[in-house]
């Protein structure tokens, strides 16, 4: 059996009376993959008369995943299994990363995970024609033309000597990563497609009869319960598809940060990501239908006393990926310079605040500089340019800063850059204040190569929405793991998160991010919580009320409790819970901010300060009373994500639009560099851009009913 999760600070074994244990877990699901997918379907065809077949893209390819969206980008990848992000790699080439879990497409654990290893995600390239070039003239493609197929890899886990500090889950040995090559074999298979039930309201037990949605002839048997909330996948369509072969290139087993970095010497200071070079010799592979996957094997972590710690694990991390000829492995650096991470808020304490209470305290609360690691991923100097600006709601910018250029070194050889005008520019702005009851603003940072040299425009720009609504938020809004509070000798636990106001307010609800656990062992009473102050610990309990717990299917996982009665509160107050059964609650924790000192846990009448780093996802709202809709104010109905492509463009910008949203509800526009609107309509699958300057530009998408933006770079190329 796995070794079960569970880290306690030294410390506590010296005290006379252990008072409680925190306690990191995985996550049950990925609630942002949920959200966006509960309603849609996988692409479905009504006839075996036809053949499934993708179009096949030309080399080079490369993708660093540094573009925006949690999904793989749909012109290189044919499935949407792994999470996109910018919160689980540490130290990567580029801004963002593919991280391969134990969840499925749709934020779930895989319905046939184990304790044992089990296939989890899979990551595909569409087909590749590896037979012929066009440019710059039509030839064969051979061996002689010297293919290679390179990558950065990267298991989950912490950082050297504290396991505590971990993002997200460390594979272990008997865990995988494997690398796949495939070619079109010339046959056809015949296979089902599947469509994805969300079910709503009927409740189903082991040996249910659930017939398709697509065909009546097609039903499974369930095999376990499912309940409102749950996913199923049915049946659908026959077809025909073009069968490919898959034959394992590299593996690689399981193995924490540390063991990584020692094994294979990497330096804290520069990249922790290892580059694996494959040279491509073999003739199968030089067809029409060349593709490569990514897999990996995970498996669970957990007791059959404590379903709670079921939950999301075996992470790894993929950046960087090419493929191209007339590479050798003499030359494994990348002409390119890069954002390794976002620079984030500019808040000092929090992600997010209220804007009354900010507006009037802005020295107080923000930074006085930002902290950004920039690469140089070639093997010579570069000549760079960094700056940043700040627009407001309608993209005008109203702050801009720029750092001049500056030679960078290598990453290979340095490290990250510390010039600091570039690596820590300064932070002076005061934003413009109103009587209005919140604010957003984008923060856009830009670093790239001086004149045309730089190939690689979309990680030169990490951009960051700063929001003043009417709420506190130490968190990010994506989970790294879950945090639980144990009691080694009663039931009696609790936990409690210290805010503080700048001038007097009025606590209207409390949203938590509870994860979603094995059997959903979460799902029980807990009583929320709201402490005064007393010599920097929870005081007077000021509010209580015993919860049912239901889990949310909203954006970012949050679940809002509404007071049934305000509470006045002023200076420093707490937030939280408190447990009098044997149950524990797993709750969301972002282990890329750490407000530890301001988390406290307990058993009986003993707090103590937490020691975990990181800060579990409890957010109190503050001011007036509101309708009750959600945290980001958005209606599930009306949810959308947002894919360019080709990125980057020539003539035709194309825009697809995620999940069921009315496209007249939709207004799109085009703003450069500078942040001038260029262009505005109403939304369009397609927008010309033969006549636009070649360049960088940003793609805003609104939604008229729900007031939802979307921000998506892209490149225009002549």
């Amino acid at each position: 059996m796995k070794k079960v999760l569970f880290y306690t600070a030294i410390g506590l074994l010296f005290l006379n009376k252990l008072n409680a244990q925190e306690v990191l877990t995985g996550l049950k699901s990925n609630i942002q993959k949920t959200s966006v997918l509960q309603s849609e379907t996988i692409q479905q065809q009504k006839s075996v008369d036809k053949i499934i077949a993708y179009p096949s893209l030309l080399i080079p390819f490369s993708d660093d995943f540094s573009t925006q969206g949690i999904y793989p980008d749909t012109a290189l990848w044919i499935d949407n299994h792994v999470f996109i992000n910018q919160s689980f790699g540490i130290n990567p080439p580029t801004i963002g990363v593919a991280t391969l879990d134990a969840v499925d497409a749709y934020g779930k654990i895989y319905e046939h995970a184990r304790q044992t290893a089990f296939p989890a995600d899979t990551l595909s390239s569409r087909p590749i024609r590896l037979d012929s070039i066009f440019s710059p003239f039509p030839k064969e493609l051979t061996v002689d033309d010297s293919l290679y197929f390179s990558f950065f890899y990267q298991p989950g886990g912490g950082i050297i000597g504290k396991p505590w500090s971990k993002l997200g889950d460390a594979p272990e040995r008997g865990d995988s990563l494997i690398l796949e090559f495939g070619y079109y074999t010339g046959d056809t298979i015949l296979a089902y497609y599947t469509k994805m039930l969300y079910i709503t309201d009927t409740v189903f037990s082991v040996g249910d009869t659930i017939y398709s949605l697509c065909d009546p002839n097609l039903f499974v048997i369930v095999t376990k319960d499912y309940e409102k909330g749950d996913t199923i996948y049915l049946p659908c369509d026959s077809v025909l598809m073009v069968e490919t072969k898959w034959e394992k290139i590299w593996a690689t087993e399981g193995m924490v940060l540390d063991t990584f970095i020692h094994r294979y010497n990497l330096d804290t200071n520069k990249l922790l990501f290892r580059q694996v070079f494959i040279p491509i010799t073999d003739s199968v592979f030089f067809n029409q239908g060349f593709q490569f996957r990514f897999r990996n094997y995970a498996s669970l972590e957990y007791t059959e006393n404590n379903p709670t710690w079921a939950s999301n694990v075996d992470f790894w991390n993929i950046d960087y990926v090419r493929l191209d000829r007339a590479r050798t492995i003499a030359n494994t650096d990348i002409d390119d310079v890069a954002f390794s991470e976002n620079p984030g808020s500019i808040l000092k304490n929090y992600q997010s605040m209220p804007w009354s209470q900010f507006k009037n305290n802005q020295g107080a609360e923000t930074r006085k500089e930002f902290k950004i690691k920039l690469s140089n991923l070639s093997y010579v100097v570069k000549n760079t340019y960094y700056d940043y600006f700040i627009t407001d709601k309608n993209n005008q910018i109203i702050h801009n800063y720029s750092g001049g250029s500056y030679n960078i070194s290598p990453v290979h050889d340095v490290g990250f850059q510390t010039y600091q005008p570039h690596a820590s520019p300064p932070f002076s702005f005061t934003f413009p204040s109103d009587n209005n009851d919140s604010a957003v603003f984008n923060l856009i940072h830009v670093f790239r190569e001086a004149g045309s040299g730089d190939k690689n425009a979309n990680n030169d720009t990490a951009v960051f929405q700063q929001k003043f609504y009417n709420y506190y938020a130490y968190d990010d809004g994506t989970p790294e793991s879950g945090y639980t509070v144990i009691n080694p000798y009663s039931h009696r636990t609790a936990m409690a998160m210290r805010f503080t106001l700048n001038h007097e307010d009025t606590l209207r609800a409390i949203a938590m991010y509870i994860n979603h656990v094995l059997d959903d062992a979460n799902d029980f009473q807990f009583t929320l919580s709201v402490w005064a102050d007393s010599s920097n610990l929870p005081g007077k309990e000021l509010y209580s009320e015993l919860i049912t717990q239901e889990y949310s299917n909203e954006l970012y996982g949050f679940q809002q409790y509404y007071l049934q009665e305000a509470v006045p509160i002023s200076g420093k107050f707490y937030i939280g819970y408190q447990i009098d059964t044997k149950n524990y609650l797993n709750v969301g924790f972002d282990q890329n901010n750490n407000s530890s000192e301001h988390v406290f846990y307990k058993i009986d009448n003993f707090w103590t300060n937490s020691f975990l780093s990181g800060t579990p996802m409890l957010r109190p709202f503050v001011g007036k009373a509101w309708i009750p809709t959600s945290i980001e104010n958005t209606s599930p109905d009306h949810r959308f994500d947002v894919t360019l492509y080709p990125n980057p463009v020539n003539d035709k910008l194309k825009i697809l639009l995620s999940n069921s949203v009315e496209q007249s509800d939709i207004h799109i526009e085009i703003y450069s560099i500078n942040g001038q609107k260029i262009y505005s309509h109403p939304f369009t699958e397609d927008i010309d851009v033969s006549n636009y300057k070649s360049g960088f530009y940003i793609l805003k998408t609104y939604h008229k009913q729900t007031k939802e933006t979307r921000l998506n770079k892209f490149i225009i190329n002549h």
